[in-house]
């Protein structure tokens, strides 16, 4: 009786802790709409050529407009880094830029308009380019939970020698997106990239005929979402160990993976055409919840069954669109589809390229966990309360810290 009595009340404790869990989930995505939203995103530099008379020739000039944040460079953050202001000792100053007026931010920066030149680099060909500041446009957003682009438009006289443009600037700025603009050329054969910090990018051509190649497309999106996962890709890694841990075997393992492979490719693929839009404010956060459920899964159940798969199949979308955020960080999102973006060609080889990336990242967490640990998981009674039980509580309390900051920090 007292045996009956105690599972009973286990079982309530359970069924109390998961509605618990839910019901905090949701409290938390509501409240994390309302934090501040401080992240670091890639900056976008367009280029174009036009022309330019002086006294003496007819010159070429070259035009750029960088989106960014200026209050990031104006607060001296580190965006090679940090990736959110919270972040950083001087997420303070940030802040207070961002209270300021479009008109006093404008101000500011024309006022470190020196420090922000001697960050550039520009080449046209062996020659270094003097950049001058064109203006600034910041946005009038007034709702200081969210960051602020700004537009700043800078241009350089062009040696009369047809070479070609190189243009990055200091790794503090963080990430650069470059895009050649052209409307006479084919957008297929226009440059884009994706620099990282302090990278230069490759000799753009003046005039179109800069398309890279499928293989350099394919390649460099691979090793994208390779890093995503392996060694930036933390929440995802501690997903997948989850579903090792419930059943190290690898028919049941790999059930579980090619399930949560479908589910990510097919979010991954709608919200990085525009199809499915979600802000990873409530996206991130609710990742590191799918972490800790699959670690209630794991010491709650020891037997495949429908609300697992279910489960895995449902926060599989979730990754997915946490990898169509990252994804978008790189292509600027929808920008890619249209004039001056990404073609469409390049899309559909970055997005193929990048997920392949990642099941190789998968595959490069799973395959050493599996040598380590599979072949000894057939003798489940010690296996399972020595190993994978530990491995479960850890990760479900690496989930729970996540989940917590993600909430506190938006």
């Amino acid at each position: 009786m007292l045996l009956i009595h105690f599972r009973t009340f286990t079982a309530n404790c359970k069924a109390f802790l998961s509605l618990l869990s839910f019901g905090l989930l949701g409290s938390l995505i509501l409240a994390s709409g309302q934090t501040v939203a401080h992240e670091i995103r890639p900056a976008v530099a367009d280029l174009s050529i036009t022309s330019a008379t002086t006294q003496d020739q007819s010159l070429g000039r070259l035009v750029i407009v960088i989106d960014f944040n200026v209050e990031m460079f104006l607060a001296d953050l580190d965006a090679s880094v940090v990736s959110n202001t919270d972040d950083a000792k001087q997420g303070e100053d940030y802040d207070a830029y961002r209270r300021l007026s479009v008109a006093d931010l404008s101000v500011q920066f024309k006022k470190q308009w020196p420090r922000f030149a001697a960050s550039l680099i520009g080449r046209a060909g062996r020659e270094a380019l003097a950049f001058q500041l064109g203006g600034i446009e910041v946005e009038n957003n007034g709702d200081l939970s969210l960051p602020r682009s700004s537009k700043v438009s800078i241009y350089s006289l062009l040696p009369d020698n047809n070479s070609p443009i190189e243009f990055g600037w200091d790794a503090k700025l963080g990430p650069l997106v470059v895009r050649q603009q052209d409307v006479t050329a084919n957008p297929d054969d226009l440059y884009t990239a994706y620099l990282a910090p302090g990278s230069i990018s490759a000799p753009i051509p003046r005039r179109g005929q800069a398309a890279q190649s499928t293989q350099a497309i394919i390649t460099k999106y691979i090793k994208n979402g390779f890093i995503h996962i392996v060694p930036k890709g933390l929440d995802h890694i501690l997903f997948v160990l989850g579903l090792f841990f419930y059943a190290a075997r690898w028919q049941p393992l790999l059930g579980q993976v090619t399930l949560f492979t479908l589910a990510h490719s097919l979010t991954l693929f709608l919200a990085s055409t525009g199809y499915m839009v979600v802000s990873p404010i409530v996206i991130e956060p609710m990742i590191a919840a799918s972490i800790i459920y699959i670690a209630y899964e794991n010491v709650r159940r020891q037997q495949m069954n429908a609300i697992r798969i279910l489960v895995i199949f449902v926060f599989g979308l979730l990754h997915g669109l946490g990898f169509a955020s990252v994804l978008g960080d790189i292509m600027i999102g929808d920008s890619m589809l249209n004039a001056g973006g990404f073609a469409s060609g390049q899309f559909i080889l970055s997005l193929i390229g990048f997920n392949i990336g990642v099941e190789l990242g998968q595959l490069a967490v799973l395959a050493p966990a599996f040598l380590l640990f599979g072949v000894i998981a057939n003798n489940a009674l010690w296996y399972r309360k020595l190993i994978a039980l530990p491995a479960s509580y850890l990760i479900g309390a690496t989930g729970a810290w996540m989940l917590f900051t993600r909430v506190i920090s938006g």
